[in-house]
């Protein structure tokens, strides 16, 4: 008959997280758990441990007390493919994004810019539905995301960068906005080794483009999420083999789309705020940017021509 610290271990083996993630998850110290499992024969868990561990990593709570057949039926059957919906509202939505978007997390964007940058610039466009609550998570994301030394990936489609600065059909910032929010972008990512900007050919692989619902991928905790077309519902999951491969296909250097370097990217988004200030046009902005960096291509091939 398997203990429960016998449970305990399998579980943490099975999970594939660092004993310091693992041990977070239980509200220990690394050293403890450590010293859990060296000593596993003379260490019982108790109730709150067993269902911290069912929480997060969602296994009947029968798992504890069940025979050994069963206890890896419910290991298998439940593993970490499972996915949790997140519809429990407004607040609640704006509070899991905040928990769950940690440093290490590589962020693929639909639109540009991440709302952490635009509520800094504009404010009161969510009167219809706001609260004290949900602005309060908002503002908190936004420091958190803001801060210097937080460890993030963005990636935003080339396309969405110019739908930004020139479409004229969904577009309700003003000229002052757009230069406001560029410019915080640019003193947020120039220079900064903690925080690494993309802009990528979303039309590399397809001819329709890579349109991408919001999503925030975690390699270290295995764990990733989405938004839903559904205003406040999001998609978590915690499939080991789908989340390398996405992530894969964003940090490998043969597989991942064309994409202005992070180096560069700050340069471009300096020349974009030019144009902006100069009242350039797309074509007269494209031209610039195939003037003074090696991404000209990048641009002028998102842009219909008769």
């Amino acid at each position: 008959m398997l203990s429960a610290m016998d449970r305990l271990i399998i579980i943490f083996e099975k999970s594939k997280l660092s004993m310091s993630k693992f041990s977070t998850i239980l509200g220990k110290d690394r050293r403890t758990l450590l010293s859990w499992i060296e000593n596993k024969d003379t260490k019982s868990l108790n109730e709150d441990i067993k269902s911290t561990i069912c929480s997060y990593f969602r296994y009947y709570k029968d798992i504890w007390d069940c025979d050994e057949s069963e206890f890896y039926r419910y290991l298998n059957e439940l593993d970490d493919s499972s996915l949790r919906i997140i519809d429990d509202g407004y607040e609640s939505f704006l509070k899991y994004i905040y928990e769950n978007e940690n440093e290490g997390s590589l962020i693929l964007h639909p639109t540009f810019p991440n709302p952490a940058y635009r509520d800094f610039v504009i404010e009161g466009i969510y009167n219809d539905f706001d609260s004290q609550e949900a602005s309060k998570y908002r503002q908190k994301r936004g420091l958190k995301m803001r801060a210097h030394s937080f460890w993030v990936s963005e990636w935003y489609s080339v396309k969405s960068l110019l739908d930004f600065c020139f479409a004229n059909i969904g577009n309700f910032y003003t000229k002052e906005q757009k230069i406001q929010i560029l410019e915080l972008m640019i003193v947020t990512f120039r220079d900064n080794l903690n925080k690494s900007i993309y802009f990528f050919d979303s039309y590399d692989k397809k001819i329709y483009g890579l349109d991408m619902f919001y999503l925030s991928l975690n390699i270290k905790e295995k764990k990733m999420f989405l938004k839903l077309p559904l205003e406040t519902t999001i998609l978590e999951i915690k499939n080991s083999d789908l989340i390398n491969k996405i992530h894969t296909h964003y940090t490998h250097a043969k597989k991942c789309p064309t994409h202005i370097d992070p180096k560069d990217a700050v340069m471009v988004m300096e020349l974009i705020l030019e144009s902006l200030k100069d009242n350039d046009d797309l074509m007269k902005t494209c031209a610039k940017i195939d003037k003074f960096t090696s991404y000209g291509k990048i641009f002028t091939k998102v842009i219909s021509r008769s």
